[in-house]
């Protein structure tokens, strides 16, 4: 349940960030600052490592090779 005072607002049009809290607000924001680029680019950038690495990840599953038990 949402708290009264917390208004959701969407990130760049894509990013609903209602359900971030504020010290993942503040953690990203640092982030960005670091790496002198926006919020929604560490966001961006975030999915497409996960994305990367559960590609990754089933890829493997195809490369093993399964031997029988006797």
């Amino acid at each position: 349940m949402r708290p009264s005072n917390v208004t959701p607002f969407v990130l760049e049009g894509r990013w609903t960030l209602d359900g971030l809290d504020q010290k993942t607000m503040r953690s990203l924001s640092k982030e960005a600052k670091r790496k002198r680029m926006g919020v929604a680019d560490v966001i961006y950038e975030a999915v497409e490592s996960f994305v990367a690495k559960c590609e990754a990840e089933a890829d493997l599953e195809k490369k093993i090779i399964k031997f029988r038990r006797r």
